[in-house]
């Protein structure tokens, strides 16, 4: 029998602790849970045992749970961090955002605790070896492309400033647009759902919460790739999942989960910035054996995914997954991002499927960024009728939003 997930729960105030022993005696039979009565006693109970989660308030005397949080993330970072705390200012949100996975509000409604618990529980199942694990749980910000940090700065800045302008700025950057939907998904207090548009969460944040997030808090930051990542490789990244944004939203037609394909699309390949971040030196190796194998790619299918576990024991597919998962992303989301370059290609349907296809096209477009199963068409393809991202090989109106697309780019 296999060990049941260990989840340790925090707060110096004791009737705090009996409510949530009492709430959630029917999780017993699913987790192993632990009551700890102060950070202190909690990183005591974490010393002894390996613990999956671990939920904390936030304001508590000496260790407060941004300090536990810190420490537990440095000592065990295959841990999941949720804060639950009904008395944390905007400031304080800011600072524990960097180090919580989650941020829930007391009183927590049963349902949420639970449902945010097993998320979490499930995201790490999926992140595979404790290396894997401590891959997503230790990032805390993505690399930004050269430039756009700078322009969101100003965008922040401007005296016109509105959602919508620094929303249209944060499309154009995978890392900061992650962070900005991992902020407002990950307290369940500040919308009923799960948010997927980028205007929308920068409008319910605020632009002073996302300028004090950029501007007073390392969560978005500029690439440096020290000499030893390609210093053109983000900025191709970049460009690529901006054009799959737009064509996956343009896939999507009028269809209620535009936002999420549009989302899905710009978001895609964050697993590689993941991995990029955790592992530089490894994975600058990985990049370069994967642009050496690119001349084979016209008769043989080569997928990143597929060098990365061969070196890693994880890919970028599965860590970008696990992240977004961790970050409480929408489900459509993480689906796309754990599938972009796996899932099979059939007519579009959902976001998945808008981004699966959309990948393949701009791929075969503008050249391969990690590959796709089953594609044969090579970096410097055409994309022409014989290539499975070719519009010849669809149908319907499929094909027919691809050949507009690709009309734009020669305008």
């Amino acid at each position: 029998m296999s060990e049941k997930p260990h989840v340790v729960f925090v707060d110096d105030e004791p009737r705090i602790l009996d409510g949530l022993r009492r709430m959630l005696r029917r999780e017993s039979a699913r987790w192993d849970m632990s009551f700890a009565a102060g950070a202190a006693e909690a990183l005591a109970v974490m010393e002894t045992r390996r613990c999956n989660v671990v939920v904390s308030d936030f304001r508590m005397p000496g260790m407060d749970g941004g300090e536990l949080l810190s420490r537990v993330q440095s000592l065990y970072p295959a841990t999941a961090r949720v804060i639950l705390s009904g008395q944390t200012s905007e400031k304080d949100v800011l600072r524990v955002i960097a180090l919580a996975h989650q941020f829930l509000t007391k009183p927590a409604a049963r349902d949420d605790l639970v449902q945010t618990v097993e998320r979490l529980i499930t995201a790490q199942s999926a992140s595979g070896d404790d290396s894997a694990r401590r891959d997503v749980s230790m990032v805390s910000s993505l690399p930004s492309a050269p430039g756009l940090v700078a322009e969101l700065i100003a965008a922040l800045n401007a005296e016109d400033a509105s959602a919508e302008s620094i929303g249209a700025v944060i499309e154009q950057d995978p890392a900061a647009a992650a962070k900005v939907l991992h902020l407002v998904n990950s307290s369940a207090s500040m919308v009923g759902g799960k948010v997927s548009d980028v205007v929308q969460a920068v409008a319910l944040l605020g632009t002073q919460t996302v300028r004090g997030l950029v501007l007073m808090h390392d969560v978005v930051r500029s690439f440096d790739p020290d000499g030893v990542l390609p210093h053109d490789w983000i900025q191709r990244l970049t460009e690529h999942s901006v054009h799959t944004s737009q064509l996956a939203r343009q896939l999507a037609g009028g269809a209620a989960w535009r936002d999420e394909a549009f989302t899905a699309g710009l978001l895609h390949e964050v697993g590689q910035l993941v991995l990029a971040s955790s592992r530089r030196e490894d994975y600058a190796r990985v990049l370069e054996f994967n642009s050496e194998a690119e001349g084979t790619r016209r008769s043989t299918p080569f997928l990143l995914d597929d060098a990365e576990r061969a070196a890693l024991g994880t890919c970028h597919s599965d860590a970008g997954a696990n992240l977004l998962a961790l970050w409480g992303l929408p489900v459509a989301v993480v689906d796309a991002v754990a599938g972009h370059a796996n899932a099979a290609r059939g007519p579009v349907g959902d976001a998945v499927s808008a981004v699966v296809l959309a990948h393949r096209v701009v791929e075969a477009q503008f050249g391969s960024v990690c590959g796709a199963a089953g594609d044969n068409a090579g970096p410097d393809s055409p994309a022409g009728p014989d290539s499975p991202a070719g519009p010849d090989s669809l149908a319907g109106p499929d094909r027919e939003v691809i050949e507009r697309w690709r009309a734009t780019l020669r305008q």
